[in-house]
């Protein structure tokens, strides 16, 4: 049930946003060794990887693990969506209690592309990298894209908070985004929710089939209006702008709600190209 989208555009004084552009630079944390952390020198750059992936895909599970590792080095820089599409989706039968697949995912698929490398696959920022053939990117090309994109400072700050009532499981999700420089527009805001923890069959080729295997970042539903997100500027926003997005959402009842998150971004509405992205607990 996806109800009450609403979005507002306002004007931020230069002044305050500079001094909180300083307070946030000043905040850094600088540690030079991998070992004992991330990168040095990160920014608040939230990238979005949008994982194409299938309990039948012998390949996805070590793929996950490269994202977990991933979000190990950079725990503040890295959002996952997991899309099952596909053949390799298809639930294996006796073996799977749940299917995995969802018209938005199968959505999604046709706007992006099929991956065209194999799976696992991911798209990162739904950008085409120098080089490539298509949006998508196999394994061996995950960290080198995304240390890419976070040599790029975000042209756009982004929060998300949620309010939840487990009582009539309604789920208010509002975003924030404030413009750090001119940027043309239009711009959308896409909203989505995912779940976590779900454990279920899937094949891997390492270990044969694994009956319990968790199951982690599953898209469940885009809940903005259109698959795409939905225009919050049709023009082009000044440094300092700030764009209020928000939506109203009944969660599921056989969705656990402690592991689910609300997943955000903006991006441009022409490219597609992602900006900046965030999340919350729905809980």
């Amino acid at each position: 049930m996806k109800v009450n989208r609403e979005f507002k555009l306002t004007t931020f004084r230069t002044g305050i946003l500079i001094c909180l552009l300083f307070l946030l630079n000043s905040c850094k944390e600088v540690n030079a060794d991998l070992s004992f952390g991330p990168p040095s020198g990160l920014n608040d750059r939230v990238i979005l990887i949008e994982e194409f992936t299938g309990i039948r895909c012998v390949q996805c599970p070590p793929g996950a693990e490269e994202l977990d590792n991933l979000q190990t080095l950079y725990p503040e820089n890295i959002v996952v969506v997991s899309l099952h599409t596909g053949f390799f989706a298809t639930p294996e039968p006796g073996k799977s209690m749940f299917d995995f697949r969802t018209a938005d995912g199968n959505a999604l698929e046709m706007i992006l592309g099929a991956p065209d490398n194999g799976w696992p696959s991911a798209i990162i920022n739904r950008k085409k990298f120098e080089g490539a053939t298509s949006l998508h990117s196999s394994r061996t090309s995950w960290a080198g894209y995304i240390a890419q994109e976070l040599e790029n400072e975000a042209l756009f700050g982004l929060t998300v908070n949620t309010t939840w009532d487990p009582g009539t499981r309604a789920l208010r999700a509002d975003v924030n985004a404030i413009a750090r420089d001119n940027v043309a527009g239009p711009l959308r805001i896409t909203l989505l929710i995912t779940e976590s923890g779900i454990v279920d069959y899937q094949k891997d080729i390492r270990y044969g089939e694994v009956p319990e295997y968790v199951h982690k970042h599953v898209l469940r539903d885009v809940i903005s209006n259109s698959v795409e997100g939905d225009v919050v500027v049709t023009g082009s926003v000044t440094a300092g702008q700030s764009i209020d997005y928000a939506v109203n959402y009944t969660l599921p009842a056989e969705w656990k709600s402690e592991k689910c998150e609300v997943v955000a971004f903006i991006s441009d509405g022409n490219s597609r190209y992602i900006y900046q992205a965030g999340h919350a607990k729905v809980e």
